[in-house]
């Protein structure tokens, strides 16, 4: 009987792993997601500043300051998947580069 009580116990903890690692893609996923979008925040900023300066050579920095603020938004994102992530065990900080590259 203690081993089949064993066997069991060796299943729990197998599956707990499993769960542990399915976690961890999904954070790796969603580092990726947010990435993307600081890749797309600032290809936004590059239009709008073009776009303001081709046609009246104005920018507004109010509009400016808030994709600054989207994109530091993304990246308190990052930093808190990083964190629970490490908190589990895993460090997936080095996982990418620096914005997704």
């Amino acid at each position: 009987m203690a081993f089949m009580d064993k066997l069991g116990q060796m299943a729990n903890k197998v599956g707990e792993v499993a769960g542990d690692t399915f976690d961890y893609g999904k954070a790796k996923g969603k580092i990726v997601l947010e990435r993307g979008k600081i890749k797309d925040v600032k290809e936004a900023i590059g239009e709008y500043v073009y776009n303001a300066v081709k046609t009246s050579g104005n920018i507004d920095m109010d509009r400016i300051n808030a994709f600054c603020a989207e994109i530091d938004e993304h990246n308190a994102n990052i930093e808190k998947l990083e964190a629970d992530a490490k908190q589990s065990g895993e460090d997936i900080s080095g996982a990418f580069g620096k914005d997704g590259e």
